[in-house]
């Protein structure tokens, strides 16, 4: 359904504000049963997976996958200073008679959510997810709901002030008909925020990953050869360029972080980070064992390959992880 101008209010600087009668209900969410929480998940060599048969999503869901999520989302807070990069408070700020929301795609254990809301207590967050892994219990200013990202939003146009979506690319088969859809939801100047990782070897200042991190090379190109038999391509570079493109945004602000694989910086911050990044990337290099294993790789080679990379992870200094992130504001009609 598309917004009216008699659908929006105009607050003082000229920012398109959602209604205060908003409602928060609908006819096609229900809430999800307890016993039907087994029906979305799968076991599949001694992992539990999603089992919704349209997403291409490859990692695990289960306990240590949940772990290695929230501890990422700790680790990201860490290296940007924030759980945000952009105006996001200027973007949320309260204003009399408008409900202020936001929105984030693939949210997982929802962990970024419940930080968010606890420090914009006024404003509503939605959470979308595949499976039901985030609490049952939020706060009241939060709803969780089940949803394939790759369908059209079941939001009307112009609904939320924010939306948020990170480390999605993976759940994605067609990233720009994402895009399309978040233009749509948000309101005229509303807040895009995106983070993907690169899914490469990487070393700081330069150094050549093929010749430092040979192991580590083999296997990103492993997992990229894998996530393209999924349909799965890597977008984390090209994000900018999907945003620009689409046409919808302007002020387009694209910024890459490294971060430290290991405890190799100088700096005692990055050196802790980076320390608490290795294991979480262990985990996350294990949690792929799956994946290549169902692709046709041996399970010996694929245990060897995993093996080298993680190796190298404690073996050789100045090993990076590029975090690409973007903001971007709708463009007003």
């Amino acid at each position: 359904m598309d917004s009216s101008d008699s659908d929006r209010a105009r607050d003082s600087d000229g920012d398109a504000s959602v209604r205060s009668d908003v409602s928060d209900t609908s006819s096609e969410i229900t809430e999800l049963d307890q016993t039907e929480f087994p029906s979305y998940f799968q076991e599949r060599n001694g992992h539990l997976f999603h089992s919704h048969g349209t997403s291409p999503y490859p990692l695990p869901v289960d306990t240590s996958e949940q772990q290695r999520l929230n501890a990422q989302h700790a680790l990201l807070r860490m290296l940007l200073k924030a759980h945000y990069r952009g105006p996001v408070p200027k973007v949320l700020r309260q204003r009399a008679g408008a409900q202020r929301r936001a929105l984030d795609l693939c949210t997982g254990t929802g962990q970024w959510v419940l930080d968010m809301a606890h420090d914009f207590p006024h404003v509503k967050f939605d959470g979308l997810d595949i499976v039901p892994i985030a609490t049952r219990r939020p706060p009241d200013n939060v709803r969780f709901e089940m949803a394939d990202v790759n369908q059209p939003f079941r939001y009307d146009n112009g609904t939320y002030d924010l939306v948020h979506a990170r480390s999605i690319s993976m759940a994605v088969y067609d990233y720009p008909g994402v895009v399309d859809q978040v233009a749509r939801v948000l309101r005229p100047g509303g807040l895009f925020l995106a983070g993907e990782w690169g899914r490469s070897a990487e070393m700081r200042d330069g150094m050549n990953p093929a010749v430092h991190t040979p192991h580590a090379c083999h296997f990103y190109q492993t997992v990229q050869r894998a996530l393209a038999c999924r349909s799965i391509t890597p977008v984390a570079r090209q994000i900018a360029t999907i945003v620009q493109d689409s046409g919808h945004f302007e002020r387009v602000k694209p910024r890459v972080f490294e971060m430290p694989v290991g405890d190799w910086h100088n700096d005692p911050e990055l050196r802790y980070i980076g320390y608490w990044f290795r294991e979480n990337l262990v985990r996350y290099a294990l949690s792929m064992e799956v994946m290549m294993i169902e692709v046709g790789m041996r399970p010996a080679d694929v245990q060897a390959m995993v093996r080298g990379f993680i190796r190298e992870m404690y073996e050789v200094r100045g090993m990076v992880c590029k975090y690409f992130t973007l903001r971007a504001r709708r463009v007003r009609a």
